[in-house]
């Protein structure tokens, strides 16, 4: 039974193969010009399914993480503050920390780029297919202690199966209410 591309294209997208179906086209021309042998162009059709299926999932853990901005350590102008020690930045870039189930702390002053650094990472932690959460911590500290107790269990629940917490600017307001209190005591130890 001999199918047209258009039927092809139908069946790959009933088949939620939209990585194959979009460069389907392309990959046979590519193959047809250079006479490419059949199993090296479905290796590069079935590469194209798994890049595009990485990429919406990256796209998607993006979404969850609560980043507002995808920033890198290459963003960063470590000129405006020489006192970073940049290779602790890198070293925590490489999320080695998360592997060993150890924690990573940026501790520092106001306005010292810790909060870029937190960011730069955690994308770096969505980059590389971790579950990241980011919170701006008292904003979020006090929000919580406002929610039902339904939305309170749901949002627990995406905080610990996160690989990766970022909790940005902790005790920035110096008090957090006493039922987030409770949270926090939970997540530290």
């Amino acid at each position: 039974m001999t199918m047209t591309l258009p039927e092809i294209e139908r069946d790959l997208g009933q088949l939620r193969l939209s990585g194959v179906r979009d460069t389907l086209e392309t990959r046979v021309l590519q193959a047809q010009g250079s006479q490419q042998p059949f199993l090296e162009t479905f290796a590069l059709i079935l590469q194209d399914e798994l890049d595009r299926r990485q990429s919406r999932l990256i796209e998607r853990r993006y979404k969850l993480s609560g980043l507002e901005e995808k920033l890198t350590l290459a963003d960063f102008d470590w000129a405006f503050n020489p006192k970073v020690l940049r290779q602790a930045c890198f070293q925590l870039r490489t999320l080695k920390f998360i592997a060993a189930g150890e924690n990573g702390l940026i501790i520092g002053k106001p306005g010292t780029g810790k909060s870029h650094i937190a960011k730069a990472v955690a994308y770096q932690a969505v980059l590389q297919g971790h579950k990241v959460q980011y919170l701006e911590a008292d904003d979020f500290f006090n929000r919580y202690a406002l929610s039902p107790t339904s939305q309170r269990e749901a949002r627990l629940r995406a905080i610990v199966e996160s690989d990766l917490l970022v909790l940005d600017d902790l005790f920035l307001s110096r008090t957090i209410p006493d039922a987030a209190g409770a949270l926090l005591q939970t997540l530290i130890h």
